[in-house]
């Protein structure tokens, strides 16, 4: 049973709790990504916040997915 899940909320507390992984360091990246893959993020954070013990090292490694799927989305509007 999932314990929190970020669809039934804004995309914004997503990307508040990924970034709260890094202190920060990853808000412009996360930004960019929810406007971009919105569900994908929230998907992430769902997936993270029920899973024990993940570490910072993982999320980064969820981050950078996030972002070259980013990468990607922008790349067909273009």
């Amino acid at each position: 049973m999932v314990k929190n899940n970020f669809f039934s909320r804004p995309v914004g507390a997503s990307v508040l709790f990924l970034n709260d992984f890094h202190f920060g360091r990853n808000l412009d990246v996360l930004n960019r990504a929810a406007r971009l893959v919105p569900s994908d993020v929230k998907g992430f954070a769902s997936l993270v916040a029920n899973t024990p013990n993940i570490s910072s090292d993982r999320v980064q490694d969820i981050i950078d997915q996030l972002v070259a799927w980013a990468d990607e989305a922008e790349n067909a509007e273009q």
